[in-house]
């Protein structure tokens, strides 16, 4: 089993939208996938086909009101199983942050105990990071998909907490969302985030901007079902295949590690 924690720093990044259709991609590739929802925003589950909010979920297993694998869970019609967040009251929301701020490896301990086949993925969607969820996340990940928008704003604020997420040893990844490589401020953007990953690997997965993304998601579709030449759809392909191949390593060296 691999965890991959889906990030960014800033709002509005797509990073929902992304974490969503990977877990649905990977899926489709006959993977085991397992989406969690740790943001308190609660959307995952409205990507991933419930048509009204989860009332009840991880958030409310973090705050210690039920075990965390007692939460309700669901699968969707790509057979993703995932796990909402849940909607809390503000003491609630409190005492959350304070459980995760006492147990700084509440989600690893809770990972621990799922049981899924070697090849299996866990996807985790967090809040902005930094936020205990998100640091939890990428502390026990072993991937980090970082998204970002290629705004200067946003590439400065998320180059400002690279080291930070080097850090904790997850592998880094790259992911700018929205392309329009037709805008300059764009492109000197991407030229910043070349220069600051100062690594070839970590930056190679881009995904274009296509005005037609939320219209499907209004739709309950999928923009790779509904336009599948798009190049949105394309770049959002090309993601999931370098993931299948990434987690076909990682499970080919496990192995090797056994012998």
């Amino acid at each position: 089993m691999r965890t991959i924690a889906v990030v960014s720093t800033t709002g509005g990044a797509g990073r929902t939208t992304i974490a969503a259709a990977l877990a649905v991609l990977l899926a489709r590739r006959n993977r085991t996938v397992v989406a969690l929802d740790l943001d308190p925003q609660n959307l995952l589950g409205a990507h991933l086909g419930l048509d009204a909010f989860a009332p009840n979920g991880l958030g409310h297993a973090i705050a210690g009101q039920a075990d965390v694998w007692e939460a309700p869970t669901w699968r969707n019609g790509d057979g993703v199983l995932f796990a909402p967040y849940g909607e809390l009251a503000a003491a609630e929301r409190t005492a959350a942050e304070g459980q995760l701020a006492a147990e700084p490896r509440w989600l690893a301990r809770a990972l621990a105990r799922l049981d899924l086949p070697p090849d299996g993925v866990v996807l985790i969607d967090t809040p902005r990071y930094p936020s205990l969820q998100a640091e939890q996340a990428v502390d026990c990940a072993d991937l980090a998909l970082c998204v970002t928008p290629p705004e200067p704003g946003a590439c400065a604020t998320f180059i400002r907490r690279l080291s930070a997420l080097k850090a904790t040893g997850a592998h880094i990844k790259i992911v700018v969302n929205r392309l329009n490589p037709t805008r300059d401020m764009q492109c000197d953007a991407l030229a910043m985030l070349r220069v600051a990953a100062n690594d070839a690997d970590a930056l190679a997965e881009r995904v274009h901007f296509d005005a037609a993304m939320p219209d499907a998601f209004a739709r309950g579709s999928w923009l790779f079902d509904d336009a599948p030449h798009s190049q949105a759809s394309h770049d959002l392909q090309g993601l999931a295949g370098w993931l299948d191949t990434w987690l076909d390593k990682r499970v080919a060296s496990a192995g090797q590690a056994m012998r």
